[in-house]
């Protein structure tokens, strides 16, 4: 047997038709060019081109300008042609900007435009101007005119061009020759063209030569003579005499000369009328009979022009013949113009009539008014309606009006034109009541269905209908479109008879009218079934997430998909295809529900993507499950060391880095992630963490404070489930030179005798510096620009003498110090006198009383010596005033506080002055001041408050933080001790932490439980170990206790229960189901539901999988009238409970329910 396959091939043809989703393009972005002075009105400066990308039609493209100086300039809006408007230009340059658009999209582009004086060129026409004529309406290219400019070189060709041509005019560019293009011309719309010839050298734009060329139109008689002042109406009395003038009408002629001039006649011999040839009056030519009344002649004139061959037209006067007694009205007749919705007895026109002899008149309608629609008050002559008008019945009235005499019943009649307005009173009327049509779900986009008319009886714009249909909870604009003029509507998007079998849209007919009326009208479409549909998933992707530590057979996930074909409704099997690395996870062909297999690894992968197939036995299709593997927070973070130590430059600008510190945490995603902060407040005010480990300063530090020299950094580490570390960075201020050194005193004073030997030293001079190291090195210097030599000095002069001394330190760059010194060098045979001892030292404890006397100086031997303190220029020596000493007796007092803490020692000198034989003699000690401490200085905490995160669950030990005093007294007054303070829950606080009394470590003493106690604040005392008085201070702790999904979501119910008709929609809500969580963060909390039992599966779905909504799938009548679901709902998260043992076990927290769903099967009844 031989097997014989068999192809055909289709070729299918798709036609793209196109829709204006594109904007019009300019060619350039900017244009320039230069316009040359002098110009005229009309000259063509240049002409700017856009494209539009749309194809489909021609694009009709709009010019416009909409910036610049628009004054003295004009673009035309078809050819995008910019011309002079206004010649008098006084800028040398104009920046423009035009716009383009096709109706719905725009572009706009800058048209730049310099203004020069054109050069001498030399060149010059040979006439100044040129003047030429052409008749109108002639449409031959005719040549009118040669132009010639002189002044070029030997073979030097010239260019010739127009610069205001326009569309009617063109010269050949080497002739000078002029031509019509062969359009007409309206000498009647422009008689006059001046047009701008220009004459330039071909590599030379800017010398150029101008002259204007007048082209004048001639007149042909192309225009017939028009009446004005129309209508006309005459009326003349009865016994009038011949010659009497009874009208005049005026005729004109858009021609000129013979053309134009008008000449009257009657069309025929009217035996009692003639009228003026040149004038247009009308006279009587001959007398009418005395008993003549109200009869009228209708008299046609005709009116014709000179021309060849001349041109007429014609009018009717109608004229009135009346007698003396006849009532006269005020105006030959009437017309007056009412809105059809007027309403009823509004007056519209006033009438009036007069008798020759001074009596009344009576008014009434004799004609044209059949059904009483007006009345005219007989008395007054107001015309009113009284009855409703309908300007679709009758849209003009013509009434014939009688005035007659109270007296003598002489009466006249006038005819009164009353013209009805429309208004929008009709609203479009569909020619059926409603539509049906029937339509395969196979038609393509664009497939007619039916038309629909509606017309309306109003006129003009009011009857203009427009079609649209309207939005409804079906979105039937999405499947359908109806064209807004004709009705037709088509089919917008492929229909599916799946999604919709039967289709209801109205359609809404609106008029123009304003305001508009509408009607509408119900469209019925049936949509005809085809079988072409495979199984679709609900979800394209699914995303769940499981535990690391959830165990074998927890449930992960669960998919769905539907097949609208019904009979494939049982037949779904699901599979998973890829990216089950190691069979992790498994999946139930019936259900979908994926859970985690026996054969799963201990460690996962943090991410899975598995491809899921479900098939109907016929047709396939997949579907991405995304699981991300939840990582547990079992490790807290650990920095790299327990003290960092980092030095940093005093002075350094803020944003200097101090150093990078790093902790790690062993686990990964959120609970890896660490964050970073200081925790005392000294150091927070100058310095910062960022998030990644980098300290930084955030003011320039000064070693020389005592606060600022050696700065501790208490650092937490915080990761994203609430575990913490600490670690603390001590920084290490470095110096720099940046204090000159400053001696003890302000100046010295020595005396010496005059025979000393060289090298006695005669009297010692001390400066400190606060800076350190090379920088706090001291080399002293007499000054070496003092103006004499000091030994010169102590030579010439033997009595006193001064030198200046210099300190100068070692550091770069070298700072310095001046000090003024006094020698009184004494006669060889003088005595010197001397303190007591060569210098004194007293220690007095820092609460000393002031005033109190320290001790006393001496001068022995005693010979009446003045004494006073030498103060220098800092604190510690004296420089406040805080030691005194009695100019006469040498005690010394305590004038100020003192405070052991500022400064524990002050060294300061005492002088003591002699005078003896008119020669001062100063002698010079030094003083030592020991401040003893007492207890004064309460502890005083690092922050004024601390803020602590613990995990709920944490081991019994854990340690929470550590808080920090200190006491600035010295010894046992500044040690420091800590104590949970003593408060109305202290048993309560007790029960849960406890705080080393020695190093400040907070640690917890049970397993916190976050539901039960969110929070816990609570004091904390340090106190010294003072003797004599112990002082404390206290600091608040507050401590937060982060949740941890160890809580299993709770239904409100046992039991639901939900009603559905086979009639509802995709997606209609079923039931809304209620969960709880005592959990309380959001992550925790967060419930997903799914449906895990394996009937009816694809007729419902979670609205999303974090939803409490339960919607529905398409449901056929084949459906069981009421059916179970098993419905699940778990947290995100899995709680680790800790057992008695190290490790951790996984508890699933899920909660399952019944869910009862009733079909309401609606049955459809065919009338018969």
């Amino acid at each position: 047997l031989r097997a014989w396959v068999v192809s055909i091939c289709h070729v299918i043809g798709l036609l793209v038709t196109d829709v204006n989703d594109n904007p019009p393009v300019f060619s350039q972005a900017v244009f320039e060019t230069v316009l040359l002075l002098p110009t005229y009105v009309g000259v063509e400066v240049l002409k700017v081109k856009a494209t539009d990308p749309d194809s489909e039609i021609p694009p009709e493209l709009t010019y416009s300008l909409i910036e610049g100086n628009m004054d003295h300039f004009l673009i035309d809006s078809s050819t995008g042609v910019l011309t002079i408007k206004n010649n008098s230009l006084s800028k040398d340059h104009y920046m423009l900007i035009v716009r383009v658009s096709d109706g719905k999209f725009y572009s706009t582009a800058m048209v730049t435009i310099m203004v020069k004086e054109a050069m001498d060129s030399g060149l010059h026409f040979t006439q100044n101007f040129y003047s030429t004529s052409i008749s109108e309406n002639t449409t031959n290219i005719t040549k009118i005119a040669v132009v010639n400019a002189v002044g070029n070189r030997l073979n030097e060709p010239l260019k010739y061009s127009i610069l205001n041509a326009g569309n009617k005019f063109k010269i050949k560019s080497t002739s000078g020759v002029i031509q019509t293009t062969g359009i007409p011309f309206d000498r009647e719309e422009q008689e006059l063209y001046e047009l701008v010839v220009e004459a330039s050298r071909e590599l030379d734009h800017l010398r150029v030569a101008r002259v204007v060329v007048r082209v004048y139109i001639e007149d042909i008689n192309d225009n017939a003579p028009v009446f004005v002042g129309l209508p006309y109406y005459a009326a003349v009395q009865v016994d009038a005499e011949p010659g009497t003038l009874i009208y005049r009408v005026t005729a004109i002629d858009k021609d000129k000369g013979e053309n134009g001039e008008v000449s009257y006649l009657l069309k025929e011999d009217y035996g009692h009328f003639e009228i003026d040839r040149g004038s247009g009056s009308v006279t009587l030519k001959e007398a009418f009979n005395s008993d003549l009344s109200n009869i009228e002649y209708l008299v046609v004139i005709l009116a014709k022009d000179g021309g060849n061959p001349s041109l007429s037209a014609s009018v009717e006067l109608p004229i009135t013949i009346v007698n003396k007694a006849m009532p006269v009205f005020d105006k030959p007749f009437y017309t007056a113009s009412v809105n059809e919705d007027v309403e009823m007895h509004t007056p519209i026109l006033s009438i009036n009539a007069t008798s020759p002899e001074g009596q009344g008149i009576i008014y009434i309608i004799v004609d044209g008014d059949p059904y009483n629609q007006f009345n005219i008050d007989f008395d007054t002559g107001v015309l009113s309606v009284i009855s409703p008008l309908d300007y679709e019945i009758n849209p003009l009235f013509k009434l014939m009006v009688r005035a007659s005499d109270a007296l003598t019943g002489a009466r006249a009649e006038v005819t009164v034109d009353l013209i009805i307005n429309d208004v929008n009173d009709n609203p479009p009327i569909f020619d059926q009541s409603t539509y049906n049509a029937t339509l395969s779900e196979a038609s393509l986009i664009g497939t007619p269905v039916l038309q629909v008319v509606a017309i309306d009886a109003d006129s003009d714009n009011n009857k203009i209908v427009q079609y649209q249909i309207v939005q409804d909870t079906f979105n039937s604009t999405d499947y359908f479109h109806i064209d807004s003029t004709s009705g037709l509507i088509l089919t917008a998007r492929m229909l599916d008879h799946e999604l919709i079998q039967q289709c209801s849209l109205k359609v809404r007919a609106t008029d123009n009218g304003f305001p508009p009326l509408s009607s509408e009208v119900l469209v019925s479409i049936s949509i005809t079934d085809m079988n072409d549909n495979p199984p679709v998933f609900n979800q394209l992707i699914y995303e769940s997430y499981v535990s690391e530590l959830a165990p074998r057979g927890h449930f992960v996930t669960c998919v769905q998909a539907s097949d609208a074909d019904s009979s494939d409704f049982d037949r779904l099997e699901y599979s998973i295809l890829s990216g089950n690395d190691r069979t992790s996870f498994i999946m139930d062909s019936k259900s979908g529900v994926i859970t985690l297999s026996n054969h799963r690894k201990q460690r996962m992968e943090p991410m899975y993507s598995l491809n899921v197939s479900v098939s109907d036995g016929l047709f396939t299709s997949t579907a991405q499950v995304h699981i991300q593997i939840l990582g547990a927070n079992l490790y807290s973070p650990v920095f790299s060391q327990s003290v960092y130590v980092a030095e940093v430059r005093e002075n350094a600008a803020p944003g200097t880095k101090v150093i990078h510190v790093k902790a790690t945490d062993g686990d990964s995603g959120v609970y890896g992630q660490i964050s970073y902060s200081i925790t005392n407040d000294f150091a927070k005010d100058r310095f910062l963490i960022d998030s990644n480990g980098q300290i930084l300063t955030t003011e320039r530090l000064d070693r020389e404070n005592p606060l600022e020299s050696d700065i501790g950094i208490f650092l937490r580490a915080l990761d994203g489930g609430g575990r913490t570390t600490f670690c603390t960075v001590r920084v290490i201020v470095v110096d720099e030179n940046d204090n000159a050194p400053q001696f003890m005193t302000v100046e010295y004073r020595a005396s010496v005798k005059a025979d000393v030997g060289k090298g006695y030293l005669v009297t010692q001079v001390q400066a400190v510096d606060p800076d350190d190291g090379a920088n706090s090195r001291i080399t002293y210097s007499l000054y070496s620009e003092a103006s004499v030599s000091v030994a010169d000095l102590l030579e010439i002069d033997p009595d006193n003498g001064w030198m200046v001394t210099k300190a100068v330190d070692g550091g770069i760059p070298v700072k310095h110090s001046l000090i003024p010194v006094y020698i009184h060098v004494l006669p060889s045979e003088t005595i010197l006198p001397s303190f007591s001892q060569p210098q004194y030292s007293f220690t007095i404890a820092e609460d000393t009383v002031i005033g109190s006397t320290i001790d006393i100086l001496h001068v022995l031997p005693n010979q009446g010596a003045l004494y006073s303190t030498v103060n220098g220029e800092l604190t510690e020596n004296n420089k406040d005033g805080v030691f005194i000493i009695e100019q006469d007796t040498g005690l010394i007092k305590l004038d100020k506080r003192l405070d052991h803490e500022t400064n524990p020692a002050f060294h300061f000198k005492v002088a003591a002055t002699i005078q003896l034989d008119k020669v001062d003699i100063v002698l010079t000690v030094d003083v030592e001041v020991k401040v003893l401490d007492v207890n004064d200085n309460k502890p005083m905490f690092e922050t004024a408050s601390y803020d602590a995160i613990i995990m709920e669950g944490m081991p019994i030990g854990t340690k929470l933080m550590q808080v920090k005093a200190v006491d600035a007294d010295s010894s046992a007054n500044g040690q420091v001790t800590y104590t949970l303070a003593v408060e109305s829950e202290l048993e309560k606080i007790t029960e849960a932490f406890t705080i080393d009394s020695n190093s400040g470590w907070i640690s917890t003493l049970k397993d916190l439980d976050h539901e039960k106690d969110p929070a816990f604040t609570f004091a904390v005392v340090a106190s010294d170990l003072g003797e004599a008085l112990s002082l404390s201070s206290t600091t608040l702790v507050s401590v937060t206790v982060t949740d941890i999904n160890d809580n299993a979501p709770v239904f409100e119910h046992e039991v639901y229960r939900g009603s559905v008709k086979e009639s509802d929609p995709p997606g209609e809500v079923v039931a809304v189901l209620s969960t709880w969580d005592e959990d309380t963060s959001d992550v925790n909390r967060q419930v997903s539901y799914h449906i895990t039992g394996k009937k009816q599966l694809a007729c419902f779905f979670p609205k999303t999988s974090f939803t409490e909504e339960l919607c529905m799938c398409p449901v056929s009548g084949e459906c069981l009238a009421g059916f179970q679901l098993n419905y699940r709902c778990e947290s995100d998260n899995s709680k680790l409970k800790r057992e008695k043992g190290s490790g951790c076990v996984c508890v699933c927290l899920s909660a399952c329910l019944s869910l009862w769903v009733i079909l309401s099967l609606i049955s459809k009844i065919n009338a018969s």
